[in-house]
């Protein structure tokens, strides 16, 4: 029988082999097929020209600097700050090439190619304040930084960050506004007429310094600047310009000119809307909204030297040829924008370009183009004439390079500051969003596709064959689709943004399908669902809140147009909104009802609550609500946590809210998470490895307090510290569980999901950071589980009741982390069925994909388990979890300045989309169970059926051959 065995041996053998290069090749070509990546730098606050390469150095809102290629605007470097998203004070140190930057507690210096040259820590963490000044004698050739921070200076040598002089405590610096301003240091607090100024020459000789007082004759704004020519400072009533003249000791002397004397085409503004630049010869004093004055000081009096009533945007001054100048960037009128250099010491227009808007317009998706930052660099032409370039910021988040009448680049910087974001459902077929059709091919171009996916798996084509691939792979994919599918992996994504936009992203490749600008009063805050709608051919409707007074207002609209539906304004301000848990269905329409908050910061003060919408169909769908909502947040002392009930009045009487509870805890609150109400679980019970049953603790009202020493806190000792988890109800205000980690501080980061809870906290002793899991369990006694009851009986799979409380069993258990935490999430799939992955964004600005079943806490502590635990899925304890770099969610990207995580399901159980936004936007498909469901969807439809035509011939062939070797054996 060695024969027929041998054939079968042979097609088993073929078989492998054609799975096997199916297999390997089945990831090579698949990099960005469901996910993409933008990199951003933000909203530059401060520009520098590199003085030698086609390059501008930003710093940005976001606490990034870095520099950009002048030539196509792309990204050469970058570096985040690391801070709470504030702008950091820059100073740039022309001797040493160099950026030296304030922020986060560290004075940090950049060498002009992004390498880090020093740091130093500062006394606090914020509030930090750089400026340059001159060194004395050949060892400080390369200049001296002073460092500001809370009254201490310290001076640094640019080069190395070595000390030049002692540090000095100056509680006099300890002001609103420092500005640096002919060797002098000027503070003062915004609406006060004391100013004190201090030479910075005495820092640098180390000299005791002297501290001299000025009296304003108004009090200032803090819309002030200082230069070669002095201090100026707008008053406080916006109605005069004071102009400090500074000389030798006891020479100061302020001026003060009203603006209708100096300028008389500008108007007594409020002084927020003003802006003063420092040049050699005087100030720029800047409107957005009347004009650019150019001024002179001679003698402490300021002169006006040209005014410019178009001019809406002004930037420092350069030296443009033999002369320095500053550009005004004139407002778009029509389809052109202009530059106008202007000399700063005689006030005549050395140059004067035009640029086309209407590209920048496209850009900005109909956006006001309004400057807010510009920067003037000079350049030689080929023909040695000087030519002049301006990087233009502008409010609306757009960043532009403008040269010799042409918009070289521009950027779109706005969703660099993506504070919320939302899915929704894109219009059905037939219906895709106008002038965004989808690229058609016909059957050749199919076929052709096939064809060259399967030579590229099996390392048959040429270099031209894969780059041919990869640009059909963007014509036929279907990703990118402005319609909805089956699947429900093609959604439009709502980002609101920190510039006052509104933005609609296609999940496909992140492109903007729509943006909706607001006034920069009329900001909203909020991004909320509101109204969908079973009939697919009505567009999802979204609310849009604004929570602040004054200008406080909600309003909705369509999602898939950006069109505005109604708006309405409010009376008072909002701290909080509360969504009510089920929605109200009208017909074929889901409404989301949601209770706003006006919280009254008086010690015992009752919040008043709104309804939206207030109708009648809403308001007795609240009274009938089987799940009223609670309020809860933490009272006027550290530690103690207030929850109020609310209730439905009579009809017209509103909603009235009363202190149902308050607890004080032992120390602060460091950290709060709550279950989202709307996560679907699949069941309420689980089986053990012994077949016992056990059901979850599901309380819909469960809150996680953290609590501990407070962060940043000085410490008493290694006693003192400790982290306390609390399981608090908010309907009745009792602690359900409470348990200690002595040893312990934060910060926390806490997640609920289901029945599990996972936080993290620091390690003092270790200096790592800790995971603690914590699953809650039903623990009355007596209770069976009956499969009759599960499947006929819905009261037995809901949650528990608070006002019929029942004892809880919490099993918990503490592993280290090899990653450091700054935030979590959990994966979300529409039945729930599918197993969950814990996100953990990481302090290196990524999101790692942890399985939940390493934070079992009922993994056993023995390293052989025993037939049942391995049916169940425990794996053997082990005090450090697990860490591949696999299993990152973001692969192999930062996502510079991560600041929140969305999860999305699809209608496919198996899979749910991720969207992380910081600074950068990065997006992606997660299957936390692999794709048990459904097929990629670039699968080679070509490459199978060429495997089953070679299998079906490998097998005929086999056939034959085996015939003819039992033919031969029988002969014998």
């Amino acid at each position: 029988m060695r024969g027929p065995l041998g054939g079968m041996h042979v097609q088993i053998l073929l078989a492998l082999i054609i799975y096997a290069i199916v297999v390997a090749a089945r990831f090579e070509d698949q990099a960005g097929a469901y996910d993409w990546y933008k990199q951003h730098i933000g909203i530059a606050t401060s520009a520098q020209f590199h003085p030698s390469k086609p390059r501008v150095c930003v710093a940005t809102e976001q606490s990034v600097v870095g520099c950009l290629n002048l030539r196509d605007g792309s990204i050469a470097w970058r570096k985040s700050l690391q801070t709470a998203h504030a702008a950091p004070s820059v100073a740039y140190v022309e001797s040493s090439s160099s950026l030296v930057t304030a922020s986060g507690g560290l004075v940090r210096a950049f060498d002009l190619e992004g390498g880090l040259k020093w740091q130093r820590k500062l006394p606090v963490q914020s509030g930090a304040f750089v400026s340059e000044v001159k060194g004395k004698g050949s060892d400080n050739s390369s200049g001296a930084i002073l460092a500001v921070q809370a009254g201490a200076v310290q001076v640094l040598d640019a080069a190395d960050a070595s000390q030049l002089s002692k540090p000095h405590q100056l509680k006099g610096l300890a002001k609103d506004n420092i500005v640096a301003a002919d060797g002098y240091l000027v503070a003062y607090n915004t609406g006060s007429k004391a100013v004190l100024l201090v030479s910075t020459s005495s820092f640098v000789a180390g000299d005791a310094a002297a501290e001299v007082v000025v009296e304003a004759p108004q009090n200032l704004s803090a819309a002030a600047a200082g230069g070669p020519a002095g201090f100026a400072a707008l008053s406080a009533c916006g109605s005069s310009l004071c102009v400090l003249r500074l000389g030798g000791s006891g020479d100061a002397a302020f001026s003060c000119l009203r603006l209708d004397a100096l300028v008389p085409e500008l108007t007594a503004a409020p002084a927020v809307s003003r802006k003063l630049i420092a040049t050699s010869a005087g100030f720029v004093l800047l409107s957005s909204d009347a004009g650019a004055a150019v001024l002179s000081v001679v003698d402490g009096a300021p002169k006006l030297l040209r005014f410019n009533a178009a001019a809406m945007g002004a930037s420092a001054e350069a030296v443009v040829g033999d002369d320095t100048a500053v550009g005004l960037v004139e407002g778009a009128t029509g389809d052109k924008l202009r530059l106008v250099v202007v000399s700063v010491s005689s006030g005549e227009v050395l140059q004067e370009e035009d640029f086309p808007a209407a590209a920048l317009n496209r850009a900005a998706h109909g956006a006001a183009l309004q400057p807010g930052l510009v920067a003037l660099g000079a350049f030689r032409k080929k023909d040695k004439s000087w030519g002049v370039r301006a990087l233009v910021v502008f409010r609306c988040g757009l960043t532009a390079l403008l040269q010799q009448g042409v918009v070289v680049w521009s950027r779109d910087e706005s969703l660099a500051t993506i504070r919320q974001t939302l899915f929704v459902d894109l219009p059905a077929n037939g219906t895709a969003l106008k002038g965004d059709a989808a690229a058609k091919a016909d059957m050749n171009t199919r076929i052709r596709y096939q064809v060259l996916g399967a030579k590229v798996q099996l390392k048959l084509n040429t270099p031209a064959e894969a780059a041919e691939l990869l640009e059909l792979r963007g014509l036929l994919s279907d990703k990118n689709t402005p319609t909805r599918d089956v699947n429900g992996f093609r959604k439009l994504l709502l980002a609101l943004t920190g510039t006052g936009s509104l933005s609609a992203l296609h999940n496909g490749d992140g492109r903007v399908l729509w943006s909706r600008t607001f006034a920069p009063d009329a900001v909203p805050t909020r991004l909320l669902q509101w109204r969908s709608y079973h009939d697919i051919t009505h567009a999802p409707e979204v609310l849009l809140l604004r929570e602040t007074q004054p200008g406080a207002y909600v309003s909705a609209i369509n999602a898939h147009t950006g069109e505005e539906l109604w708006k309405q304004p409010l009376t008072h301000g909002v701290s909080r909104v509360v969504p009510v848990p089920a929605p109200l269905i009208e017909g074929s329409a889901v409404q989301s009802v949601y209770l706003l908050v006006d919280h009254a910061p008086a010690p015992g003060a009752v919040p008043a609550v709104t309804l939206l919408p207030d109708t009648a169909a809403a308001q007795a769908h609240f009274a009938s609500s089987q799940r009223a909502p609670y309020l809860f947040w933490e009272g006027s002392q550290p530690g103690v946590l207030q929850g109020f009930s609310l209730e439905a009045g009579a009809a017209g009487a509103g909603i009235s809210a009363r202190l149902a509870w308050q607890v004080a805890l032992p120390d602060s609150v460091l950290a709060l998470a709550t279950r989202d109400p709307t996560e679907p679980i699949q069941s309420s019970v689980k089986v053990l490895s012994d077949r016992t049953i056990k059901y979850k603790y599901l309380n819909p009202n469960l809150l996680f307090v953290a609590t501990g020493l407070a962060n940043g806190a000085a410490l008493d000792g290694d006693d003192s510290t400790a982290v306390t988890a609390h399981l608090v109800d908010t309907v009745t205000g009792r602690v359900l569980y409470s348990q200690s980690h002595p040893g312990a501080r934060g910060p926390v980061t806490a997640v609920v999901s289901e029945n599990l809870v996972l936080y993290h906290f620091r390690d003092v002793e270790s200096g790592r950071f800790v995971a603690c899991s914590m699953e809650m369990y039903d623990a009355t006694p007596g209770r069976e589980f009956s499969v009759l009851d599960y499947l006929f009986n819905p009261n037995s799979t809901q949650p528990v009741s608070s006002l019929t409380p029942t004892p809880i069993e919490v099993v918990s258990q503490s592993y280290f982390s090899r990653i450091v935490p700054t935030g979590l999430a959990v994966t979300r799939t529409e039945q729930g069925i599918t197993a969950k992955q814990l996100l953990v964004v990481t302090n290196t600005d990524q999101v790692y994909a942890l399985d939940r079943r390493w934070v079992d806490p009922r993994r056993p502590k023995k390293q052989k388990l025993t037939q049942d635990e391995m049916e169940e899925g425990l794996t053997p304890y082990q005090d450090t979890l697990p860490f591949s770099p696999l299993s990152f969610a973001t692969l192999d990207k930062q996502v510079l300045g991560l600041r929140a995580v969305t999860v999305e399901p699809t209608r496919l159980e198996s899979t749910c989309l991720m969207f992380a936004h910081g600074v950068d936007l990065f997006y992606t498909r997660l299957a936390p169970a692999k794709g048990f469901d459904s097929l990629e969807d670039d699968f080679n439809y070509a490459l199978l059926i060429a495997a089953l035509v070679a299998l079906s011939v490998g097998a005929v062939i086999m056939n034959y051959m085996t015939k003819q070797a039992q033919l031969a054996w029988k002969w014998k």
